[in-house]
């Protein structure tokens, strides 16, 4: 992939079109676990690997590189999803979202040009049947399960469901109303593996 990256970047440059181009990079999921002994973050190893709701599974790199306009060498902690790319690729060309359609989707246009912008509150992740929403400090799964992540990615410290913390209450409130707004698809692959296990199991009866 960096010998491919490094072409595509000479190529931009033979043209004349870095200054033009925005060069955005990332990836689709975490490590798996054949590599987790290398994949680490300040020479530490993060929580979790690909398939799972942890840090490791779900939190990816993003690099953004547009010659001349974003900031070098610079690192932005505001929460970015997927979902974001739609509204900043419009707001950068210049095309209106929508009409009467209600979009997750949130640019990010002002931090990649280097201004502060206005940073989305949560995101939301799903994956086969489980989802968590978080915000920049707590991650409140769709079990009922709320983690504080001010030492992610290495550790995600469970909040007694209990906790007198106002910080960790507003979040869980938070949260919960996005979780509402976003029932996770139910069953996946576990599910139909399994449905199909016990179809086999039936017949050889």
């Amino acid at each position: 992939m960096d010998k491919l990256v490094g072409k595509l970047i000479a190529e931009l440059d033979r043209l004349h079109l870095r200054e033009k181009t925005l060069v955005l990079i990332t990836g689709d999921n975490g490590t798996a676990r054949f590599g987790v002994d290398t994949a680490t973050v300040n020479g530490r190893r993060i929580s979790g690997v690909k398939g799972t709701l942890l840090e490791g599974g779900s939190r990816v790199p993003l690099v953004v590189n547009w010659r001349g306009v974003t900031p070098a060498g610079k690192v932005n902690h505001d929460l970015v999803d997927f979902s974001d790319f739609f509204a900043t690729f419009a707001d950068l060309g210049g095309a209106p979202l929508p009409e009467g359609v209600k979009l997750d989707s949130h640019s990010f246009a002002a931090q990649i040009k280097g201004e502060k912008g206005t940073p989305r509150d949560w995101v939301y992740v799903e994956l086969n049947g489980r989802s968590y929403a978080r915000n920049a400090r707590f991650k409140l799964t769709n079990r009922g399960e709320l983690f504080d992540l001010s030492e992610a990615p290495y550790k995600e410290i469970p909040v007694p469901s209990d906790t007198t913390d106002p910080a960790a209450i507003a979040a869980r409130k938070q949260l919960q109303e996005v979780l509402k707004d976003h029932p996770a698809a139910p069953g996946g692959p576990g599910k139909k593996a399994a449905k199909a296990g016990k179809k086999k199991a039936r017949k050889q009866e």
